[in-house]
């Protein structure tokens, strides 16, 4: 079939293309040729008698190599890489050399024996594939030099062919370039003697280009031209020891050129280009008008910065890049508008400052200068990856803004008593703090609609990624002795009522916003923590048990060992109770929690269709398992109530949040009594799942804050009308009870609500009932 398909090709010379335009390409010919590109290069050769040996195929493989057509070319040049074996390599290696127009330009544009362009774009292309298939494959070291050798002979007399002055054809001298660029790569990863050979040569090519191109761009779209730049791009800076990025070539080259110094230390060879001229090609090509060799470059300063974590310092790249890199980066990113060049150069910005020190001499408001620039691309940009990337660096500004909160709102000498009774305002000089805070607000506003379970895991892992990047959980530490009940933060505060509190906030009002800032994020986390993605879980769970462990000293637990997911959940809780369990606003943040979790039954809803509808939710069924750790810290915390006494803001407090879950609990009932009172639930409806952890939520809150010793002295007209609404509760809840874990846990709120009423079979039925089932 190949042989018959392969009769009517063309010889490849392009003049011939009018007289073989009629003879349309066998219909069976790519469809083979893409079939024999899935084989694997065999490390022996077969028998030369063998009838299935595929290396019989090569003849009619490397007649379609030089066609006019570019696609069969290119999937000849594919097909080549199974029929060659590793014995064989050389030898077709040589063949494919010796067709190679050396010397002056031999290429003929009319019929005769000289190289056409096409045939010469075909030899180069198989001369690339089996360089980055079959020669990888090579185990035997002189063999590899050896073939290195005669490429090198032959490839530098015609070395005309990659320079655009002297060759017509773009392609032709991208496919060139690409050969050498391959060569180097392989010949670093080999440590072949060859390599500066190479090294020269395509310096010398690239630099010529670059220098050609930047000064002449065409009035008109040639995507060859434009290919033959962006290749000239990537070779200049593998030449200078920026190595190729994971998606160009292989993984476990890209980890021995980074590891291993030797292979990366470009600097110190004959041919490396100054620091001066490497600054200029770097800026020239990040100003080029060509979308296509911004983004080239940009790929592989992005693969720098990771390789700068080897640690070599005398690298002149590396020296370049910790001088000049940041502040490329930022000038290029005020500027920048394509959105994929706009994502590299944030990628970039974050990498770099998750190894280095953000701030390298720059003030505070040069921090805010690139926060509002962020904020303007959030703004403006839809690109989603984009967006995802927005949200880590303004994480990684946070960082530094929680640096000058803490420096400027949270003095380490200053008392909490100073603090609460102090009648200063953050007045003159202050300003910077005051969008400080701010900024902080709109950061945890948008980790917050990021983390949302309807959103993408993408973009949930990115608002992960920022919270930790922030450092704000850790500043937990250092804010909880700034709080205190004498001012407690209003639910209503938006950001321009936050603009004005902030404009006249004493320090420990000051403190007990930023406070609450810090724990919307810890609660966000800890709803991250029970995403469905397994990644996502995995990592930011490590990354919160290092924060827990370095933040209680190693006391609740260290980071040796990865812990579970659901142990770092009840950390986190226990963390944060501990720092701020004196705090009234805390506790109302469980409470919230513990309602949230109620709340989340749709009232109006089909009970029947929400058990058959596909879930939309992206988050584990753990809710209960949260709500039960935040009752179990609220029911601590009451019982501890001297922690909270405050001059009765306390019990009005939670005699408010009582009266929130029964009133809620009462409608939840009483409505589906209505709507559902006919219908005959298996086991009552309490059975239903979304319907049991609304009511169990309901309950378990009553029963969190019911089990005090201080109950409200005040009030007492409020309270009886509290206590009959409680009693009319029994008529609605009486289908629901036919869930033994609702049934007993309503026994247990009720014996809490009326001590003295004798419960019967009922309380002997609850006695050994754990209302927090799932913390055992």
């Amino acid at each position: 079939e190949l042989k018959v398909a392969t009769e009517l090709l063309a010889d490849g010379v392009s003049c011939n293309l009018e007289s073989h335009i009629a003879k349309a390409i066998h219909p069976s010919l790519c469809p083979i040729l893409i079939l024999l590109s899935r084989l694997k290069p065999t490390p022996i050769s077969c028998a030369t008698d063998d009838p299935l040996d595929p290396f019989l195929l090569l003849p009619f493989i490397q007649k379609c190599a030089t066609q006019s057509n570019y696609r069969v070319r290119v999937l000849a040049s594919r097909a080549l890489i199974g029929l060659v074996s590793n014995e064989r390599l050389q030898h077709v290696v040589g063949d494919i050399l010796d067709d190679l127009p050396c010397g002056g330009r031999k290429v003929s544009t009319h019929n005769s024996q000289s190289s056409s362009f096409n045939s010469i774009h075909g030899l180069l292309l198989q001369l690339f594939s089996l360089l980055d298939r079959n020669f990888r494959g090579l185990t035997d070291s002189n063999k590899k030099d050896q073939i290195l050798g005669q490429l090198v002979e032959v490839l530098s007399k015609c070395s005309w062919l990659g320079c655009c002055k002297l060759c017509a054809c773009p392609v032709v001298s991208t496919s060139y370039l690409r050969v050498l660029d391959q060569m180097l790569d392989v010949a670093r990863t080999g440590k072949s003697k060859h390599t500066d050979v190479i090294r020269t040569l395509l310096l010398q090519l690239s630099s010529q280009s670059l220098n050609n191109v930047t000064s002449t761009h065409h009035a008109f779209h040639d995507p060859t031209q434009i290919e033959f730049q962006q290749q000239a791009v990537a070779s200049y800076f593998s030449c200078v020891g920026i190595p190729k990025g994971h998606d160009e070539t292989a993984e476990e080259d890209v980890r021995l050129q980074i590891l291993d110094q030797s292979t990366s230390s470009m600097s110190e060879t004959p041919c490396a280009v100054s620091l001066t001229e490497l600054h200029k090609e770097i800026m020239s090509c990040l100003a080029d008008p060509i979308y296509d060799v911004r983004i080239t470059v940009l790929k592989r300063i992005l693969q720098l910065v990771k390789s700068i974590r080897s640690g070599d310092s005398k690298n002149i790249l590396h020296q370049w890049a910790r001088a000049s890199l940041h502040s490329v980066i930022m000038e290029r990113l005020s500027v920048e508008e394509h959105p994929k060049c706009l994502y590299y150069s944030l990628r970039i910005i974050f990498s770099w400052n998750v190894e280095c020190q953000f701030n390298n001499g720059e003030d505070c408001n040069t921090f805010l200068s690139i926060w509002d620039r962020l904020v303007l691309l959030n703004s403006t940009v839809s690109h989603a990856k984009t967006r995802e990337i927005i949200l880590c660096c303004m994480g990684m500004c946070m960082k530094q803004f929680a640096k000058l909160m803490r420096d400027g709102v949270l003095p380490e000498g200053l008392k909490t008593s100073e603090l609460s009774t102090s009648s200063g305002s953050i007045h003159k000089g202050n300003n910077r703090l005051s969008a400080a805070i701010i900024s902080t607000d709109l950061f945890v506003s948008l980790v917050k609609k990021q983390s949302a379970p309807s959103e993408t895991v993408n973009s949930r892992r990115a608002a992960a990624e920022a919270i930790i990047a922030s450092g704000l959980l850790e500043e937990a530490n250092f804010v909880k002795a700034r709080v205190s009940n004498t001012y407690i933060p209003s639910e209503q505060d938006n950001e321009c009522h936050l603009e004005e509190k902030c404009l006249k906030a004493s320090p420990g009002e000051f403190a007990s916003l930023y406070a609450c800032k810090i724990l919307d994020l810890w609660f966000i986390c800890i709803q991250l923590l029970e995403d469905e993605d397994v990644h996502l879980r995995q990592k930011l769970a490590n990354d919160v048990q290092k924060i827990i462990g370095n933040g209680s000293g190693n006391k609740l637990c260290d980071d040796s060992t990865p812990l579970q997911v659901d142990r770092v959940i009840a950390l986190s809780f226990e963390f944060i109770t501990c720092l701020f369990g004196h705090w009234l606003k805390y506790v109302e943040y469980l409470l919230r929690m513990v309602l949230d979790t109620a709340n989340t039954l749709d009232s109006d809803g089909d009970l029947v269709r929400q058990i058959f509808d596909k879930e939309i939710d992206n988050h584990h069924e753990e809710k209960l398992l949260i709500c039960q750790i935040s009752c179990s810290n609220i029911q601590k915390l009451v019982r501890s109530g001297h922690q909270l006494a405050t001059s009765g803001r306390s019990e009005a407090l939670l005699q408010n949040w009582r009266e929130r879950f029964l009133h809620q609990l009462t409608s939840l009932t009483s409505g589906y009594l209505e709507k559902e009172g006919k219908t005959d639930w298996i086991g009552g409806i309490g059975n239903h799942k979304d319907v049991f952890a609304s009511v169990y939520a309901n309950l378990l809150g009553l029963y969190a804050l019911t089990e005090s010793s201080w109950l409200p002295e005040q009030a007492e007209d409020r309270h009886e009308s509290y206590l009959r609404e409680f009693s009319d509760l029994e008529g609605f809840i009486a289908p629901f009870l036919k869930n033994p874990l609702i049934s007993n846990l309503y026994l247990l709120v009720k014996r809490s609500h009326k001590p003295e009423e004798d419960q019967g079979g009922g309380s002997a039925a609850s006695e050994n009932f754990d209302p927090y089932f799932l913390l055992r």
